[in-house]
């Protein structure tokens, strides 16, 4: 068996420890710098948009109130102060969602408002029972559309909330939103 020379043997050591050196060094040196931290940032949800109302009528502090979108009507009565004593609360929706430059009036009983022509005993028009003529007399139906609700009605069973009316053609957000106060189902 031949053996290497010995030139080549030192060389194939030296490589060996020079390959041992380097890593241990690398070590060495990386003990000393500290760790680095993984840090986790958890998505924080956006704070709500501001939404700017103006409550009227039956209130306590008539004025132009800030609120959080998604905040309701309720929400804009209270921070002008509450209903006051004379407050016709079944006129007003107090459950729907504020929107930015809406105006919220809040009537007083036996108040008639400038658009308000149409009542029925209880003072709002049964949208299950209501005539063309009386649908008619809601702002901003004409007789189209009193056609148009009173063909759903026959054709649907009847209006079983107020805001069914979206499912007629032509009522949309706005519509309801005028007609709310002003409309039931009985």
């Amino acid at each position: 068996m031949l053996r290497p020379p010995m030139a080549f043997r030192v060389t194939t050591i030296l490589i060996l420890l020079a390959i041992l050196g380097t890593g241990l060094a690398f070590l060495v040196l990386r003990a000393d710098r500290p760790a680095r931290r993984l840090e986790v940032v958890l998505p924080t949800s956006a704070p709500a948009a501001e939404v700017v109302v103006y409550v009227s009528g039956a209130v306590g502090v008539e004025g132009v109130y800030s609120l959080r979108e998604g905040d309701r009507v309720v929400d804009a009565i209270e921070a002008a102060g509450g209903l006051t004593s004379d407050a016709d609360r079944s006129r007003v929706n107090l459950a729907s969602r504020v929107s930015d430059e809406q105006h919220i009036h809040v009537p007083r009983a036996g108040e008639v408002l400038p658009d308000q022509k149409a009542t029925v005993s209880s003072g709002l028009i049964d949208l299950n029972t209501a005539s063309q003529a009386q649908l008619e007399e809601l702002p901003g139906i004409g007789p189209a559309l009193a056609s148009a609700i009173i063909e759903y009605r026959e054709t649907s069973g009847g209006f079983e909330r107020v805001e069914d009316l979206l499912n007629v053609p032509r009522i949309g957000e706005a519509t309801l939103a005028r007609l709310r106060p002003l409309v039931s189902v009985g």
